[in-house]
Order: structure tokens, then sequence, then C-alpha cells
């Protein structure tokens, strides 16, 4: 009988506010963890539009919260499309044509993600570098309605046209051709290699990008690679391909890129010592 009636002063004492706080607290923090997690947006893809006869590149990015298309705009990335589970790309095209006012206004001309890499005329004996490479200019004015350029050896044959193409639309253009055929080459070959399979390659230009790799299997590459060595472009598109197994920078990602580039590390900080030059004007030497 005694001992029972001690058990109460045995129990330990109860403070029901730190309970009720604690609770609160954890309460709060599962709800921010949650909020965090849904704000996540997952890069799917990149684009480009014309809106109002200017280039205008966009990243591409889907929320899980979202319930309708909505546009974004930072100094560090450009513009931003955000999509829901379920999209089509017309919708996406509508909504860009539908806000290319505030778009343009927003987007200031040295922010955007598209950026052109020749912004002066280059001259006849000009020097430029392609796959790491110098090639000279040589300009013959020509009769052609449309302008060519032409890489025979170590000079790049540039004929304006009767039109006089500007020089600047017309290296960009031939850099963009040879982006094309170059880095799909380059895919096709190191895919049987790894034994990976892509489904689209997407030549672009963006300002802070040189590659990406949607879950779709499509491949975004920055045409300003071909001012790199030819090396540093095998490491982009290895490490590109290898998102189709691992979409993440796991080790296990990490693994794979060194498997079939060993010297990735020095490729990727050439990138690092050198991007600033590949987005200027470092095409002209």
């Amino acid at each position: 009988m005694y001992w029972i009636q001690s058990l109460p002063h045995l129990l330990p004492v109860i403070n029901y506010n730190y309970v009720r706080l604690r609770a609160k607290y954890l309460f709060l923090n599962t709800m921010r963890a949650s909020t965090k997690s849904n704000r996540r947006l997952t890069l799917i893809g990149e684009g480009e539009i014309d809106l109002q006869g200017r280039s205008v590149g966009y990243s591409l990015k889907q929320s899980q919260r979202t319930r309708g298309i909505r546009l974004e705009i930072r100094s560090e990335t450009g513009l931003t499309v955000v999509v829901p589970r379920k999209y089509s790309r017309q919708q996406v095209l509508d909504m860009l044509r539908q806000k290319e006012g505030w778009i343009l206004k927003h987007l200031s001309p040295g922010k955007a993600v598209q950026m052109p890499l020749f912004t002066h005329e280059a001259g006849h004996g000009d020097r430029l570098i392609f796959m790491g490479r110098p090639i000279e200019i040589v300009i013959n004015p020509g009769k052609s309605a449309s302008s060519t350029a032409i890489l025979h050896g170590n000079k790049l044959l540039i004929s304006t046209g009767a039109r006089n193409a500007a020089m600047p639309k017309i290296l960009e253009n031939w850099y963009r051709q040879q982006a094309a055929s170059v880095f799909k080459q380059k895919a096709d070959n190191f895919r049987e290699i790894m034994g990976l399979r892509y489904n689209a390659i997407f030549i672009r230009g963006q300002k802070t990008r040189w590659g990406s790799c949607s879950p779709a299997g499509n491949l975004t590459l920055n045409w300003k690679l071909l001012l790199a060595p030819e090396d540093v472009v095998d490491y982009v598109v290895i490490h590109e391909l290898a998102h189709l197994k691992h979409m993440n920078h796991s080790k296990k990602f990490w693994d794979t890129v060194e498997h079939y580039c060993p010297n990735w590390k020095k490729h990727r900080r050439w990138l690092t010592l050198h991007q600033d030059e590949l987005r200027t004007m470092a095409a002209f030497v």
C-alpha cells in the first residue's frame, strides 16, 4: 500500500509548455522542409525564340507545385520558363509571345542568355580560333545572292554575297553550322563507346552554360565550345552523355566521366580559366 501511495512522487515532472513548444517547432520545421522540397525546380531543357527580331534564349524548368506557366528573369541566369508537370511546347511559345514586351523590357541586352560572340566586323587576314587552332579569314565579295563560308585547310573562305551580309552574322552562322555537325559526330561516336542513347541535339549560345541533358534524353550544347581545344569539347560531350545514366553529379556520375575521359579535371579547369574569353571577343587572335 505504501508503494502505491508513493508512486506519484516517483514519476518525472512533465513540463507541458516545453512539450507544446517542441511539438510546434517540429511541425514548423517539417512544413518548411516540405515547402522547400516542393519549390525545387528541375531543368528539363532549353530553347530559343525570336521576339521582335531579337533572339532570346531561355531555360525550361519544371515545378511539381505550379499549376500554370510562369516566367522569371534573373541577372545571373536570364529568362526562365517554369512549367507544371503537364504542359505543351505550344503553350510555352504562346506565353513567351504574349509577354514579349515584358521580357524585352526586363531582359537587359547585357544579361541576355543568348549572346552574340562577334560584335565587330572582321577583316581580310584576321584570324579566328576553331577547335583550338587558328584559322585565317579570306574575304571575297562574290556575286551570289547569299553569303557563304567554307573552311579550306586553315583558311575560312568567305563570300559576303551581293547583299553584302554583315560579317558577324556570317561568322556566327558558320560556327553554328559547324557545331551541329561536329557535336553530332562526337555524340554519336561516344554514345557507341559508352553504350548509351540520346534523343536529339540542340545548338544554343547560352551565356552561363556549356551543355545540358534533359530527362527526355535531349542534349543541348553551346556552339562557342568550338573555340576551345578539341579535348575540352570531347569532355563536355562525354559529361552530358554521362547524365543519360546519372541525372546528377554524384560520385557514380564522375566515375563514369573519368572512365571515358581520364583528364576531365584538367579540361574542366581549362573551361573555368577561359570561360570569360570564350564568351566575349576571344574568337579573334
